[in-house]
């Protein structure tokens, strides 16, 4: 009887596991994943981050920064996704090196590249090309104020972003960072800071050689930054490989030595940023367009100038394991020819039938003009991916019989022209028949 109930509570747990496993989370567009370490028996170090990938649905694939990466073979990804966790990597892939990260993310690659105070210039070259510039190696990001115990490069920050995908980010318990800094040159508007230092942080120059006078100083140091490319690519940089360990997941924080958190807000930040970069949220996808005249239902592919128009518009956002319909207020929908002729919003119509997508619809009436429109909703916003949805259609003006036959503006000239008419007829009919008579002689005068 014992084994049996042995044999059962095994069998219950099977299946509790099998259920967490497919509610977990995943990544909407491709699993394979490849981690990069300074040595692959390092794995234990990160032992909590890639068990939690694995339970996400990531096909995971761990390899030495030394080894030959091959990201891309034949123009085709080898992997989805990289993840580097290897501060003294000297190249990306052999001899393409850098080249062979920014090919993998023109393809549609996401990259999350964390490093240290032992920063290599592979990293650096790898950073600059998105407007991220990396502290000189040797630097540390250091904050007396917030420093666990004794090591003031170890320090808890609080200064964490917003974001529209994540808006209980800040409510998370500080994150304790080692690493170093960097600053954004703002030569690129899409990055953006995620987390950065407090007003008493600073970056600390080499030693001997003292504070430059570009010293990064306050909340502008910038620990953790990310962006999303014109492609939807999506690229995080974080100065601190540390901060990814079992070791800082599990760590109390402490100010002044006394324990303020039983644990640090590692864990969550770490997996929601795994979880952005890696697009398991924040992603849109468009499931239906459609145009037609109101009152209709068919589309056409040429309307007449002046039309009564109807576009629809159905969108669904990816969140962890599943798509879900995406409330938004600020769609926008244009009809473009060279210029914008209408740009109106989407409004939300009512969808009981389904969770899965957002139907959206915007009406309006085609400009006094004729041409190739194109019917246009691009929607760009932080922490989203970028929807771009164009179609062109034809425009015609009215045809011969479709004009009114009389325009009440136009009366002035219809009564000019029946009084010239009418003035005709008068002229000729005096100049006909007012004649002297015929046989009349006048008489002579002498």
């Amino acid at each position: 009887m014992t084994r049996i109930t042995v044999k059962a509570v095994a069998a219950l747990l099977a299946l509790l596991s099998l259920a967490v496993s497919f509610v977990a989370a995943k990544p909407a567009f491709g699993n394979r994943t490849l981690v990069v370490l300074d040595q692959v028996s390092r794995e234990y170090e990160f032992g909590q981050l890639i068990s939690s990938l694995k339970g996400r649905g990531h096909e995971l694939t761990v390899k030495a920064a030394t080894s030959d990466l091959n990201l891309v073979e034949y123009e085709e990804r080898n992997y989805d996704h990289l993840l580097v966790l290897a501060p003294k990597i000297s190249s990306f892939g052999g001899p393409l090196g850098v080249g062979a990260v920014l090919e993998f993310i023109d393809k549609g690659g996401n990259v999350l590249v964390a490093t240290s105070s032992d920063i290599s210039e592979a990293v650096r070259d790898l950073a600059i090309e998105f407007s991220v510039d990396f502290e000189e190696k040797g630097t540390a990001a250091i904050d007396h104020f917030h420093a666990s115990a004794d090591d003031h490069t170890l320090f808890a920050t609080k200064h964490v972003a917003s974001t529209p995908v994540a808006p209980w980010l800040p409510s998370i318990a500080p994150v304790l960072y080692k690493g170093v800094a960097h600053r954004l040159t703002g030569k690129n508007p899409l990055v953006k800071a995620l987390l950065t230092g407090s007003a008493s942080t600073y970056s600390e120059e080499p030693k001997g050689s003292g504070f430059a006078p570009n010293t990064l100083v306050g909340t502008a140091v910038t620990l953790v930054s990310g962006l999303q490319a014109r492609n939807n690519a999506r690229v995080m940089f974080a100065g601190s490989v540390e901060m990814f360990s079992d070791r800082l997941f599990d760590s109390p924080v402490l100010v002044d030595g006394r324990q303020q958190y039983p644990k640090s807000g590692n864990e969550e930040f770490v997996t929601y940023i795994t979880d952005w970069v890696f697009q398991e949220v924040g992603v849109l996808r468009v499931e239906r367009t459609k145009h037609h005249r109101k009152g209709e239902t068919d589309q056409h592919g040429i309307y007449r100038i002046k039309d009564d128009m109807v576009y629809e518009l159905d969108v669904s956002e990816w969140h962890h394991r599943a798509w879900r319909s995406f409330k938004t207020s600020d769609l926008q929908f244009e009809a473009v020819m060279l210029d914008p002729y209408i740009r109106t919003p989407l409004r939300e119509v009512a969808n009981s039938t389904s969770n899965v997508v957002a139907k959206y619809e915007a009406h309006f009436k085609l400009p006094d003009n004729y041409g190739v429109f194109t019917f246009k909703v691009d929607y760009k916003r932080h922490g989203y991916s970028w929807l771009n949805q164009n179609e062109t259609v034809q425009v015609r003006p009215y045809r011969h019989d479709q004009y009114p036959r009389f325009l009440s503006a136009a009366w002035p000239y219809y009564v000019n022209a029946f009084s010239m008419i009418g003035g005709f007829f008068v002229f000729s009919a005096v100049f006909l028949y007012n004649r002297e008579p015929v046989g009349k002689v006048k008489a002579k005068t002498t």
